[in-house]
């Protein structure tokens, strides 16, 4: 000891200490104690109950309990009065330095100078005012090592004893470990607390079971999934809710997964199906402790199926090219009707556009966000149509898939479903169609259990339904269920003012997707394309022109009877070309032609001549301004 004694005696003496001095010669003042109490608030409660366990064991025996900071900064005190009172003359207070450099030598310092336990007694101490005490002193580490501070009991020299030493190391033993849980179970508690945030944040339904099948936590996403706040769950058994759990955990308990598996919860506020994954909990024993199972909604999964599938609606209505009153017309009712959940018909001929018009509806309605799901009725055979529509079970037919499979009304649950080419659709099939429709659910084929689903159902036709009805090849209560909202859309033939827009309209899309420079139609063809009648209505036009732009501006007529079509078509007073070719410009001033000609047709509306030319309204500003184009 003498030895580490001298060498502190020469520091201190380096550092300037005089013996004679009588109190420390750093004491914080009181705004910078409050910041350093508050720093090494946690350690303070820490050894707190420590200190007043200590101060138990000594109290009357004349000794007061100081509790430093990693730099000697007295934090805390505790003691008899007496030497607490004898302790303060000297300034030995909350907030005095006892490192070496700010009074000498002593065992708070030198403990933290050494980094070990130390016992200085009477003349030992520097400063001649500290000669009448004995200090037992040890270092505090943290986890990484470091000194955060000192536990010290000091007394009267002759009170002077080796065990006292061994009290000071053995409490500060106990403020290291509780300090070490504290920190640990701090961070337990971070931990979980970011856990809770993370699977909160989750959009699926979180439940944790016991190895008894009793609920031991969930998220509070099961509320806005089933209806049922978590507390209620907790401590249940998961069998009350979950039809499928005796199989369950038959495959959980073998260590394997379950994966995708359709279920269906009950008992809950909102009851439904379901789509479950399920992993069991293996600890270090290598044994299953429980299960971590997370449901998504169904209808949520078919969303995400149909959004890769591309069952989602393109169209709205500002993509439908039109300024004729016809069309305007169908337009305006069909956006009023689109907030409606009843069926709509929609009739016209072969290429008039209705599925354009159902999706613009879909759009437009609140199931915006939703499924758009479009079924061919003629397209599929009368043996599948079923199991198309509603799906069928594991093992319903020869040939099914395992696992079974949703139909398309299950697909497009919360959304719209468009039966295109109704009319096309088999009489015993229509029954079954009609079922649905009235009792908002399906059952899939080789199952008896009802699904309730809500779906906006759309159909569409080209076929006279009336006539089939009188034919009995439709069901006249089918057509009734269907048509609450008639929606017939008029043929290109009775909305000619729309042909030039629609031209234009396609010459630039399809140029532009051919990689083709934009042709220019001479008048005399131009006027022919107007007079047609486009019995294909503007799927024929659309596919005539980008036949014209593949062939780089070459008219080809594509029907029945072309000298008819040029009799009834021609008129006298125009020079005919017998090749009908196009007239090539440069590309700037078909450029200018399509854009004047577009903005006249559109009525000056800038917004509908950009829809309609594919470039935005600030690009339709800057070519007018180049073209000298007014608006």
């Amino acid at each position: 000891m003498k030895g580490i004694i001298a060498k502190s005696h020469y520091r201190s003496a380096k550092y300037g200490i005089e013996q004679d001095l009588l109190f420390p010669k750093k004491i914080l003042s009181n705004n910078e104690l409050e910041a350093i109490l508050a720093a090494n608030r946690q350690f303070i409660d820490v050894a707190k109950p420590i200190i007043q366990n200590l101060y138990s064991i000594v109290k009357g025996s004349g000794f007061v309990i100081i509790l430093t900071d990693g730099e000697g900064c007295i934090l805390d005190l505790m003691g008899d009065s007496e030497t607490v009172k004898d302790a303060a003359a000297l300034n030995m207070i909350v907030g005095a330095y006892m490192a070496e450099e700010s009074v000498g030598t002593n065992a708070m310092g030198l403990a933290i100078s050494e980094n070990k336990p130390v016992q200085v007694t009477a003349q030992e101490h520097f400063i001649n005012a500290y000669h009448r005490w004995t200090c037992s002193s040890a270092p505090i580490h943290d986890q990484e090592g470091k000194i955060i501070g000192v536990l010290n009991l000091t007394g009267k020299y002759n009170l002077v004893h080796p065990h006292t030493l061994g009290l000071v190391v053995a409490a500060v033993k106990s403020i290291e470990n509780d300090l070490r849980n504290t920190i640990l179970n701090r961070e337990l508690q971070e931990t979980s607390t970011k856990l809770d945030a993370i699977i909160n944040s989750l959009s699926y339904a979180i439940i944790t079971v016991d190895i008894d099948g009793v609920i031991e936590r969930v998220n509070n996403t099961v509320y806005s999934i089933f209806g049922v706040e978590p507390k209620e769950l907790i401590g249940s058994h998961i069998s009350k809710y979950l039809d499928k759990w005796n199989n369950t955990w038959r495959i959980i308990s073998s260590q394997k997964q379950v994966v995708d598996e359709e279920v269906t919860i009950s008992n809950v506020t909102s009851p439904g199906s379901f789509v479950m994954n399920a992993m069991p909990i293996i600890l270090d024993d290598f044994d299953v402790h429980g299960a971590v199972l997370t449901f998504r909604e169904m209808k949520r999964v078919y969303k995400i199926v149909n959004k890769y599938s591309g069952m989602n609606a393109h169209y709205t209505f500002d993509d439908i090219i039109g300024t004729s009153k016809a069309i305007r017309e169908v337009i305006d009712f069909a956006k009023i009707v689109a907030a409606s959940p009843s069926t709509i018909l929609i009739t016209g001929e072969s290429g008039t556009g209705k599925e354009v018009f159902a999706q613009a509806i879909h759009n437009e309605s609140s199931r915006r966000d939703s499924s758009f799901v479009a079924v061919n009725c003629g397209a599929i055979p009368e043996s599948l149509i079923e199991s198309e529509l509603f799906g069928f079970e594991d093992g319903a037919f020869t040939g099914a898939k395992k696992g079974g499979r949703p139909g398309k009304f299950e697909l497009a649950n919360g959304g719209t479903l468009f039966l295109d080419e109704i009319g096309e659709m088999p009489l015993d099939m229509q029954v079954k169609l009609l079922r649905a429709l009235q009792e908002g659910e399906i059952t899939r084929v080789g199952s008896t259990k009802t699904i309730p689903l809500d779906v906006r159902v759309i159909a569409a036709t080209n076929r006279d339904l009336k006539q089939l009805i009188n034919e009995n090849k439709f069901r006249l209560d089918l057509y009734y269920r269907l048509n609450v909202i008639p929606l017939k859309i008029p043929p290109l033939r009775e909305r000619r003012e729309d042909i030039p827009l629609l031209i234009n309209y396609f010459l630039n899309t399809k140029a532009l997707k051919l990689n083709k420079e934009v042709p220019s139609i001479d008048k005399q063809t131009y006027e022919l394309l107007l007079q047609y009648e486009w019995p294909g209505n503007i799927r024929e036009l659309e596919n005539f022109i980008e036949k014209t732009v593949n062939l780089n501006g070459k008219i080809v007529f594509d029907v029945p009877d072309e000298n008819e079509f040029k009799a009834k078509y021609y008129q006298p007073n125009i020079q005919q070309d017998s090749n009908y070719n196009c007239v090539l410009r440069s590309l700037a001033e078909i450029e200018k032609q399509a854009i004047s000609d577009t903005i006249e047709q559109c009525n000056s509306n800038v917004s509908k001549a950009a829809k309609v030319l594919g470039i935005s309204r600030n690009t339709l500003y800057l070519k007018c301004k180049k073209y000298s184009i007014s608006l």
